[in-house]
């Protein structure tokens, strides 16, 4: 099995020195493509994928996933791994050019994200945390558009919610949105919105809507409320 891993953030802070191994990971869920994994100490998640468009934080990209149960413990290596994605916030501003655009994805809080349209336009934080299905609620999806954006944005950000009261993947997640970490697709659309390239920002924004069942359309939502406040603040 081939590797490449996450850089600028836990791996190599984690790791075992004289090994080159994190501690044992517990694996806890497997998909098609991804294996989340959990240390046991800490809770947080380490993930396996088959996809570059999958990589994220404490992330693994493997050309197959191993045969995995859940349950089993697992020792991934740490050392000599090339690094593959970087998991922090671009450091380019956005282009205002796209606002307007990005306003526009207030629209995808209907339908099937009705759900959470109400907390989410009246920034009712709180009610949106494990709000709907899945292993990512899209109240919480619409929340790591939201911290993320804001603090692309140099903008303070709510406080981060008792994260034991949603799913231990979501929670997750939202620990490495406050801590200024982003998955792939999410750094794609950051970065296509700092530059000037209509067709990078058709392309980065097709691919995350195609992120789960609505984690894309709410986590676009959650940038498109961040950036209206930020700007409107700023006004």
């Amino acid at each position: 099995m081939r590797l490449r891993a996450c850089s600028g953030d836990l791996l190599s802070r984690t790791a075992n020195r004289k090994e080159g191994l994190l501690p044992a990971l517990r694996v806890r869920e497997i998909y098609k493509r991804t294996a989340n994994l959990e240390e046991p100490e800490s809770g947080r998640r380490y993930s396996l994928v088959t996809s570059e468009e999958d990589f994220g934080p404490r992330t693994w990209l493997a050309d197959v996933l191993p045969p995995l149960r859940r349950g089993e413990l697992l020792c991934l290596p740490v050392k000599g791994i090339p690094a593959g994605y970087d998991p922090s916030l671009p450091t380019a501003a956005m282009n205002l050019r796209w606002v307007p655009l990005v306003e526009e994805w207030s629209a995808f809080l209907e339908e099937d994200l009705e759900l959470i349209a109400s907390p989410a336009r009246n920034r009712r934080f709180g009610e949106l945390l494990g709000l709907g299905p899945g292993s990512t609620p899209a109240g919480d999806d619409f929340l790591a558009g939201y911290t993320s954006g804001r603090l692309w944005l140099g903008a303070p950000v709510p406080p981060l919610a008792d994260t034991s009261r949603t799913t231990w993947l979501s929670g997750d997640m939202l620990r490495d949105a406050g801590e200024g970490l982003v998955w792939k697709r999410s750094k794609d659309v950051l970065e296509a919105l700092s530059a000037d390239d209509a067709g990078a920002a058709t392309r980065t924004v097709a691919r995350i809507l195609d992120w789960g069942h609505s984690s894309g359309r709410a986590w676009l939502a959650g940038l498109s409320a961040a950036v209206s406040d930020t700007i409107e603040r700023n006004a």
